[in-house]
């Protein structure tokens, strides 16, 4: 009969660490789950579109041209597999290009943040200038001296 307890208790202790290691493993296995849902923050890819940006990428673009171009071993484009012309410009163009897009989203309702004066800041001051009383005083004396009105 001792034999026999002794074995009830042994399979029984045996029963409670698979038990509690199936618990451990379950608890383990939510717990990283949990950590990776908190790590899936979703990034802005219109972030950091500004006029730095674009300065960088017209630097760029005057030093490779196409900095995502990929160059044999000649140094040559080629058409095929090879190494980047520079890897930091190309990281800068596909941003330049992730921002053109960006500008000409449709946000409505302030959906989203978007820099819709991206890589046209300085045409937008000068159409602005463009459309000062000033302006149009010039603009309308030229035409209407043109017109034969005379002197204004």
């Amino acid at each position: 009969r001792l034999r026999f307890s002794a074995c009830l208790v042994l399979s029984t202790l045996a029963a409670f660490v698979l038990n509690m290691a199936v618990a451990m493993k379950t608890l383990l296995v939510a717990c990283i789950l949990a950590g990776a849902a908190s790590l899936k923050t979703e990034q802005d890819p219109c972030a950091g579109c500004n006029e730095g940006l674009a300065q960088a990428y017209q630097m760029c673009a005057r030093d490779f041209g196409n900095p995502c171009a990929e160059t044999n071993d000649a140094g040559l484009v080629s058409a095929g597999a090879g190494e980047k012309k520079d890897v930091s410009c190309c990281m800068k163009k596909e941003k330049h290009d992730r921002c053109m897009e960006c500008k000409s989203m449709d946000c409505q309702f302030k959906t989203c943040k978007v820099n819709k004066q991206y890589y046209s800041e300085r045409t937008i001051i000068e159409e602005a200038k463009a459309s000062t009383n000033e302006a149009y005083k010039q603009h309308d004396a030229a035409a209407m001296k043109a017109a034969g009105w005379g002197d204004f």
